[in-house]
């Protein structure tokens, strides 16, 4: 998955080396009160999650208290090369998947997240599985990387559609950085070592979403206490680009783009 909401401000960060706040912290109406959102929560088994099944993190509890005591700004942890964010938010949790999943419009020039450029190059983009190519630079920190993006339709079907979830694992072994995207960037850019992380929105209510940020990176090389900075920056600035891009872009006309549910079911 910002300050003084400027091109500037927006860039600071990265997706994947893991980002600006979002919002004054001002209760939104569509949202509960934090003990609602809380007792909601209780009622979700996050421990099926691909943070906790898959990558053998616990589930973030202590992230989603802080973020229901702060509707509309997001809350940041970092362990390492481990970085976890939560930002409860007033939309609806279909707006938000839209916005996870238009991987080609994330580098526009509204410069809605912290990447430079943004490609699906293998399979459907906005579809169930793909592999996607990025890219970010700023302030001496950069990196490039291909991942392999998938639905996690499983869970969405045992939390009956409360849980929509999608998840990365780096996919570099069969990468040739000489051919195009790559090699638009890979002489000046080093790839990262390692990554892996997942999105997951979970249903408040028709108008209310808790959203769900983990992600593992190594970006090889030396990291310094400059790319640790930038890291925790880079998870805020994706947080609020997503909220923007759900608020701003994908209520736009999309004539070219089929958005799915986590279930692979066609979303209007």
């Amino acid at each position: 998955m910002r300050g003084p909401v400027t091109a500037a401000s927006r860039r600071l960060g990265v997706l994947a080396l893991a980002v600006g706040l979002l919002g004054s912290g001002v209760a939104h109406a569509e949202c509960p009160a934090g003990d609602a959102v809380l007792q909601k929560l209780d009622e979700f088994d996050s421990g099926l999650a691909s943070r906790t099944l898959r990558f053998g993190q616990p589930p973030a509890g202590d992230l989603y208290r802080e973020a229901a005591k702060k509707p509309g700004s997001p809350v940041v942890t970092r362990d390492g090369k481990k970085l976890s964010g939560a930002i409860l938010i007033d939309l609806p949790v279909e707006l938000l998947w839209k916005a996870l999943n238009d991987e080609d419009h994330h580098a526009l020039e509204e410069d809605y997240m912290p990447v430079r450029h943004s490609e699906v190059i293998g399979g459907t983009p906005r579809g169930e599985d793909r592999l996607l190519f990025q890219y970010f630079k700023q302030a001496g920190v950069g990196r490039w990387w291909v991942s392999r993006v998938e639905m996690n339709s499983e869970l969405y079907e045992q939390s009956e559609g409360r849980m929509w979830e999608l998840r990365w694992q780096d996919s570099m072994e069969n990468i040739d950085p000489a051919e195009p995207p790559m090699s638009s960037v890979s002489e000046n850019i080093s790839p990262l070592e390692e990554s892996h992380g997942a999105w997951l929105l979970m249903k408040i209510n028709d108008e209310c979403t808790m959203i769900d940020y983990y992600t593992h990176s190594d970006p090889g090389g030396f990291a310094g206490l400059a790319q640790a900075f930038v890291a925790k920056r880079a998870i805020r600035s994706t947080l609020s680009g997503v909220v923007t891009m759900a608020r701003e872009h994908v209520t736009q006309p999309h004539p070219d783009a089929v958005f799915v549910r986590a279930d692979g079911v066609p979303l209007d």
